[in-house]
């Protein structure tokens, strides 16, 4: 069976862990588990990391592949702008590396960082350019008539010359903290998502972000968590821009523990029941309502002025305008929140919708009762993990994940048990043909003495070249990773053809389509590989190719 993939996020208030089975076109969550974290002295990242050993025991996933996410605030975020248009990815790479340590207070040794370049086609905002402030700045542009604050356009970043690129970085040695934590506890992390990547896999199940891949405006995901709040825009199904804000939950706790004199556990629980704030859309019918929402009004306004900047300072370093939003996590489901956001922000916030909730769970989890506001970040982390090459990986450099044969030491017992009984055959084989024969005999003795020949050679079912025969014939004709990098993502062996598909990745040396070209070449030098048609190529991310190709095999 494949291995599953593991989306951890360590949340502030509980733990979530998504289980998903790859596919190759898609994946699908199979399983999900939720706990709080329980309090204590230690620090939360010892008390979260406890948690994840006991799900990852319960669930035995010690020999699943994981994934683990980087909160926002546990990493720097910055966009960048260079003044090129096309560059090797390795070449650019070392610019990021250099613009980065030049405004981090990290040198770059001491640094892991990764990054993706920006869409270079933003959607035009919704207010036509007038005449420029005061300050004399061609980038600012007032609105022509009074608009819902978020559509007052403001500063926008003018259309680039050359490149913007997205670029996460982090402390290597803070790195390797979460790393060794994580692995302590059973479950090894293969790498390090950063929240920006994440998001973008939930957007593509969500509907109300279907927008975000056909050029449509850009939208948000707005994670409103215990302790801090994600926001996410996407634009052409790409990560624009992201920004960790350090409100959450937990300051909502403590405003209703204060007013109504309640301990943390008490609050926290009328929080989740009874927590409200009205809006115009939806003005509180109560006088108990209208308590709820005074105590809870001076919390979340500060929170919605942050969002305000936030989108702001989206449409200022990008030109994005962000036409719409989607809440998830715990603080979605706050009574009247999409309708408070909706009025203070000037666009259309909604929630996930039963429909959603499926799409990203799938029907199964879905019909038991499990939602998917606060299971996002680590569904997310789960699906960029199952496409094999996430973007936002931070496990880089001397981090980089190293496989090893220690899955082999937990399938001893097996192995060995399956050698015994080839062994015991061969032995009951010696002892039959002993039996009619009078000695005990190789298989090609015996075809000899129970039927001719043809033509000199022996007839026989068994065929020269076996599945496994062709994967070993077609691995020795993969170039080296130095030279070529081949991913084969689906393959279909048959008795006389191989039908496989791949993506090419460039490499320092050669870009995709020379990678191509030099994997044909090892097979027209491959004695089992004579023949071979050729289908055609499609572009990928990050400069890849996909192509396929079907092999005739010459041995039988």
């Amino acid at each position: 069976m494949a291995s599953r993939i593991i989306g951890i996020d360590l949340g502030a208030y509980s733990v979530k862990v998504v289980i998903v089975a790859p596919g190759f076109r898609t994946s699908s969550v199979v399983d999900y588990a939720e706990r709080v974290v329980p309090p204590g002295d230690e620090p939360h990242e010892v008390r979260a990391a406890r948690v994840v050993g006991q799900i990852v025991r319960e669930h035995n996933l010690e020999h699943d592949t994981s994934f683990l996410a980087v909160a926002g605030n546990q990493v720097f975020i910055h966009i960048l702008e260079f003044g090129f248009k096309n560059l090797r990815r390795a070449d650019l790479a070392r610019a990021v590396g250099a613009e980065l340590e030049g405004i981090l207070p990290i040198d770059l040794e001491d640094m892991v960082y990764a990054f993706e370049p920006l869409p270079r086609n933003v959607p035009p905002a919704v207010a036509e350019e007038t005449e420029p402030s005061a300050d004399d700045d061609p980038t600012f542009v007032q609105p022509a008539a009074p608009m819902p604050p978020a559509q007052q356009i403001g500063r926008v970043a003018p259309p680039t010359s050359g490149m913007r690129v997205l670029a996460c970085a982090m402390k290597q040695e803070r790195a390797r903290e979460m790393l060794k934590r994580i692995t302590e506890c059973g479950s090894q992390p293969k790498g390090l998502v950063a929240v920006p990547a994440a998001y973008r896999r939930v957007a593509e199940r969500v509907a109300e972000l279907e927008g975000s891949k056909s050029g449509g405006p850009p939208v948000a995901i707005v994670d409103m968590g215990h302790a801090r709040t994600d926001v996410c825009v996407i634009v052409d199904d790409k990560v624009s821009y992201v920004r960790t804000m350090s409100r959450g939950g937990q300051e909502l706790t403590e405003a209703i523990a204060s007013t109504w004199k309640l301990p943390w556990d008490r609050a926290e629980q009328a929080k989740h029941t009874d927590g409200f704030i009205a809006s115009r859309a939806l003005p509180a019918q109560s006088e108990a309502w209208q308590r709820i929402h005074q105590c809870l009004e001076p919390v979340l306004t500060p929170t919605a002025r942050d969002l305000r900047r936030t989108l702001a300072a989206c449409r200022a370093k990008t030109g994005a305008t962000v036409a719409k939003a989607v809440l998830v996590g715990g603080g979605s489901r706050m009574n009247g929140m999409p309708e408070f956001l909706t009025e203070q922000l000037g666009i259309q916030v909604t929630r996930l919708s039963a429909a959603d909730h499926e799409a990203i769970l799938g029907p199964k989890l879905a019909s038991a009762g499990v939602v998917a506001d606060t299971a996002c970040l680590a569904a997310g982390v789960a699906f960029e993990g199952a496409t094999g090459r996430p973007q936002f990986d931070l496990r880089q450099g001397d981090l980089a994940y190293k496989a090893d044969l220690s899955f082999l030491r937990a399938k001893a017992g097996q192995l060995i048990a399956a050698a015994l009984v080839i062994i015991a055959f061969a032995a009951g084989s010696a002892y039959e043909s002993t039996e009619a024969f009078g000695d005990a005999l190789e298989a090609g003795d015996v075809l000899d003495k129970i039927g001719p020949t043809e033509d000199g050679k022996r007839s026989t079912p068994i065929p020269e070249m076996t599945a496994y025969d062709a994967i070993l014939e077609l691995n020795s004709t993969l170039p080296g990773r130095d030279e070529v990098n081949i991913d084969v993502t689906e393959i279909d062996i048959k008795s006389d053809k191989i039908s496989l598909h791949g993506t090419a990745i460039p490499t320092e040396k050669e870009d995709a389509l020379a990678g191509i070209d030099k994997f044909e070449e090892k097979l027209k030098k491959s004695k089992c590989f004579k023949d071979y048609t050729t289908g055609e190529t499609q572009p990928g991310a990050n400069d890849s190719r996909e192509f396929s190709l079907t092999i005739k095999t010459g041995c039988k």
